[in-house]
């Protein structure tokens, strides 16, 4: 292999990917030392600082081709819709000329009865878009950055078969999960015929590819029995954000050691409240996380730290607005916010406390990759920490508050949780270190699968 490619679906804003693409991209070289490896996801170019203080050894190349808003805006003002009373026979004509015209010179256009099909036309457009922008690049291999298959299914389609066509070798997807809420949610609010294509979409998809790797035993069913793809050509492997501790072996130990304060990380979130229509639950999600932090301030004497795994976090806002209406303004100066805007620095984060809280399922895998306990609030319907957990062989109990469930944030249950795990830190550092030194080796598979491939 001359030339293999990481791709990645996502931007690396978002910490979590960003850890995903540069392990992958180090473990090719360490085990590819020969091979120019190039690194290919969309907005890269206005991302590179979470790289700061890395080295990344690879080609970097932006997957958002010039004009691409532009001309989505074009192919969905030229599509005829529904005939209504009141639209003019001039407006008809123009959008049938408009319509015309793209068939024609760009043929990515796909109309299903009469009626403009939405998901399907981004699908066309996107692929060519981006065939078109990559004309020059070929690869000799590739592997796909890990990442969660859910609502937004068509992008993922889209970029699978972009990859795929630039690929003249293998192609290996890195650990994914595939969350049933995600792809039930897709299908809300649209037809069972759309929703059928979709599925049937991805399937063909997926099949293109080579070996397709999930993070744990659920996603690997849902692929293998509910889109029906080849068991020879699926296994599973630790996600490749846990190869965090590749950046640097020192950052635990010497961080840990320095402190003489315990320190508590407090990761929240509230967009998931809003995607799957849960938002009537995010004033009961606000009230537990504010009564933890309250609890811990009278009953831990430590550091407690607000962060996120992105730039922006309008929960962080939100917690410190229901604390100030509560009247702790005392508290509100001694809890200390950081919001790490690179790799090195979320990582240095993590490794240094002696408990995380989190909604982000990335900044659970980076502390868990450094032996830190990790309290996940997340929906226990949420395939993508379940598969972690499982993989790992963690209780899923012990290590799960279900944001979705009125029960789990209780505050009561909410402290029993935490407060269990944190009068018992030296125990759940134990079963943490061994259960992530023990799937370690795993991390490698992906890349070992594509060389063995390309033999």
């Amino acid at each position: 292999m001359k030339k293999v490619i990481v791709a990645g679906v996502v931007t690396p804003k978002g910490l979590g990917d960003a850890l995903q693409y540069y392990i992958t991209t180090k473990l090719l070289n360490d085990l590819l030392p020969k091979a120019e490896i190039t690194l290919m996801c969309p907005d890269l170019i206005n991302s590179l600082f979470v790289f700061e203080n890395l080295s990344i050894n690879a080609k970097l190349v932006d997957l958002n081709p010039a004009g691409y808003l532009a001309f989505r805006r074009l192919l969905r003002s030229s599509f005829p819709l529904k005939k209504h009373k009141s639209t003019s026979v001039k407006t008809e004509i123009t959008k049938k000329r408009g319509m015309k015209s793209l068939r024609k010179y760009l043929k990515i256009i796909k109309v299903i009865r009469d009626t403009y099909e939405k998901y399907f036309t981004f699908y066309n457009a996107d692929r060519f878009i981006s065939s078109v922008f990559l004309r020059d690049c070929r690869f000799d291999a590739g592997m796909v950055g890990g990442h969660t298959l859910g609502d937004i299914v068509y992008r993922y389609i889209t970029q699978y078969d972009v990859f795929n066509s630039v690929v003249s070798g293998p192609l290996v997807m890195s650990p994914i999960s595939i969350s049933k809420v995600g792809l039930e949610h897709f299908g809300r609010g649209g037809s069972i015929f759309k929703k059928a294509l979709m599925v049937k979409r991805l399937r063909q998809s997926l099949q293109k590819l080579d070996f397709i790797y999930t993070r744990g035993p659920l996603s690997l069913e849902i692929l293998r029995y509910y889109l029906n793809i080849n068991e020879e050509k699926t296994g599973m492997a630790l996600d490749s954000g846990f190869g965090a501790r590749l950046l640097s072996n020192s950052f635990a130990m010497s961080k840990t050691s320095a402190r003489k304060k315990r320190r508590i990380i407090i990761v929240p979130r509230r967009d998931y409240f809003y995607v799957f229509n849960r938002e009537k639950l995010y004033p009961s999600y606000l009230k537990s996380m504010t009564d933890f932090i309250l609890w811990l301030s009278k009953n831990f004497d430590g550091e407690i730290f607000l962060s996120s795994q992105n730039l922006v976090s309008d929960a962080i806002n939100d917690i410190n607005r229901v604390l100030r209406k509560r009247g702790n303004n005392l508290l509100l100066k001694t809890l200390q916010i950081f919001v790490p805007t690179n790799l090195v620095d979320a990582c240095k984060l993590y490794s240094s406390s002696d408990m995380v809280v989190t909604s982000r399922m990335h900044g659970g895998i980076t502390a868990l990759s450094f032996g830190v306990p990790v309290l996940f609030v997340l929906p226990s319907a949420d395939t993508k920490l379940l598969d972690i957990l499982s993989f790992l062989g963690l209780d899923i109990n012990s290590f799960l508050v279900d944001m979705f469930d009125v029960n789990s944030l209780k505050t009561e249950n909410f402290v029993s949780k935490a407060e269990n795990i944190l009068e018992n830190l030296d125990y759940y550092r134990k079963v943490v270190g061994f259960a992530v030194n023990k799937a370690l080796p795993t991390l490698e598979l992906p890349v070992k699968t594509l060389i063995k491939l390309s033999e």
